[in-house]
C-alpha cells in the first residue's frame, strides 16, 4: 500500500487520524453478461477489497446469472423485471447496501487493482470531499485517441460552476449519505443521470477530488450506451434543460446553464443536419438563443435559406475536425 496518494482537490487539510469508511462497489448491467466476469475479477483483485458488492441487472436479455454464478457468494445480485435505465439501476443497488462510500463500476468496464485503495485513502482523510474519482484508460476494439486529459482539465476551484458545464467525475466514489440526501439519481433521464445528480450534490455544497492516475478501465466496444450518438446528443439536451430549471442557481450560474443548453441543442441540430433529418423550423428556433457564437448563427441562417449548403458546410467541418 502507498503511504500517500496524489490528489487534486479544493484546498483543505488532511486528517491526521483517518476516519474509517465502509466501501461498497455498485455494478450496473444491461446486456453486458459476457463482460461481467472480467469486471468482477477486477473488483476482487483490489488491494483494498470492498466490504460490499451489489450488482443490479436492469432487465437484461442475456444470461447475467450464469455469468456471475462463480461470484454469488461475494456478490448480491438484484434484478429489475422491467428496464428502468442507468439511474434506476444505480438507485436500486445503492439502496441495497449500507456502505459509507459507494464506488461506481459499469458492468462492461474494469478497475485497476489499486483503484478502491486510492479512493478510500482519500475519503478517509478528506471528509469534506463527497465525490472522488480517477482518470481512465480505454481498452477494447474501438479504442480511440483520447480527446482530452482529465488531469489537465479537472477543476479544483469553482467546482459548482464547472459541474454545470460538464461532468468531470467519471465513475466516482460517492459518499452514500450526501447522495441520498440529494435525492439519488433521476430515473426519468435516459442519458446522463450521473451528471444531473452530481449537479444537485454540488448545489448542496459538495466538493470533489481526483487521484490523477488512470485507475479506471473503460471498454470501447460499440455496444455501450455512449456509442449511440443520437441518444447521447438528445440526452445531453434533456439534462441541460433539467439543470436550467433549478431554483437554487445563482444568476451567473443561470447564464452558464443557458449557454450549455444552447450548445447542446446546436450540436444535436448539427448532427441532424449532417444526417439529413433537420428542419428549417429547428434552425429558426435555435437562432433565437443569445449565447451562440457568430459562426453558429451563420450556420443556422444558412440552414434556413439554403439547407443543402448548410449540410455541405457541416459535413466539411466534421471531415476537417476528424481528419477523415
Amino acid at each position: 500500500m502507498n503511504d500517500k496518494w496524489p490528489l487534486l482537490a479544493p484546498a483543505a487539510e488532511m486528517l491526521e487520524s483517518p476516519q474509517h469508511v465502509r466501501v461498497g462497489v455498485v455494478i450496473t448491467a444491461h446486456n453486458v453478461a459476457p463482460f461481467l466476469p472480467a469486471a468482477l475479477e477486477s473488483v476482487f483483485a483490489q488491494t483494498r477489497l470492498p466490504d460490499e458488492v451489489v450488482l443490479c441487472d436492469d432487465a437484461s436479455d442475456d444470461d447475467v446469472l450464469s455469468a456471475v454464478e462463480p461470484y454469488l457468494d461475494r456478490v448480491r445480485v438484484i434484478r429489475r423485471p422491467v428496464r428502468g435505465g442507468e439511474g434506476a439501476a444505480k438507485n436500486a443497488a445503492v439502496a441495497a447496501m449500507s456502505a459509507d462510500l459507494v464506488v461506481i463500476l459499469d458492468g462492461d468496464d474494469e478497475m485497476a487493482p489499486q483503484r478502491v485503495e486510492a479512493l478510500v485513502w482519500v475519503a478517509e482523510r478528506r471528509p469534506d470531499l463527497h465525490l472522488v474519482t480517477t482518470p481512465w484508460e480505454e481498452f477494447g476494439p474501438r479504442v480511440q485517441s483520447p480527446g482530452y486529459s482529465l488531469v489537465e482539465r479537472f477543476p479544483v476551484r469553482d467546482q459548482r460552476r464547472e459541474i454545470l458545464r460538464w461532468n468531470f467525475l467519471p465513475a466516482p466514489a460517492i459518499r452514500r449519505r450526501p447522495l441520498l440526501e440529494a435525492g439519488g439519481f433521476d430515473e426519468t433521464l435516459n442519458y446522463g443521470p450521473d451528471w444531473e445528480c452530481y449537479v444537485r450534490m454540488f448545489l448542496r455544497g459538495a466538493a470533489a477530488g481526483l487521484v490523477p492516475l488512470p485507475l479506471y478501465r473503460y471498454r470501447q466496444w460499440g455496444g455501450q450506451q455512449t456509442a449511440d450518438l443520437e441518444r447521447v446528443l438528445a440526452g445531453r439536451v434533456r439534462v441541460a434543460q433539467t439543470i436550467t430549471g433549478y431554483e437554487g442557481l445563482r444568476e451567473d450560474e443561470r447564464v452558464i446553464a443557458a449557454g450549455v443548453l444552447a450548445e447542446a441543442r446546436f450540436r444535436r441540430w448539427a448532427w441532424r443536419v449532417r444526417e439529413g433529418c433537420a428542419t428549417r423550423s429547428e434552425a429558426l428556433s435555435l437562432a433565437r438563443s443569445a449565447t451562440l457564437s457568430a459562426r453558429q448563427r451563420a450556420a443556422l441562417c444558412m440552414a434556413v435559406s439554403a439547407p443543402p449548403m448548410a449540410r455541405a458546410l457541416l459535413l466539411h467541418r466534421e471531415k476537417k475536425a476528424t481528419g477523415r
